[in-house]
């Protein structure tokens, strides 16, 4: 019963990061956090 427990915490956990960084790419942010980022890895060259 523990270890399902702490399956779901886990789980839960890795959702909610993922969730996170999917937002930062969405509102146009690298998700790298660095307060100087140029935001040059979020703007895609079409070839």
């Amino acid at each position: 019963m523990g270890t399902l427990i702490v399956l779901a915490v886990v789980v839960a956990i890795v959702a909610a990061a993922i969730v996170s960084i999917i937002r930062k790419k969405k509102s146009g942010g690298c998700g790298c956090g660095c307060s100087g980022c140029t935001k040059s890895c979020s703007q895609r060259k079409l070839d």
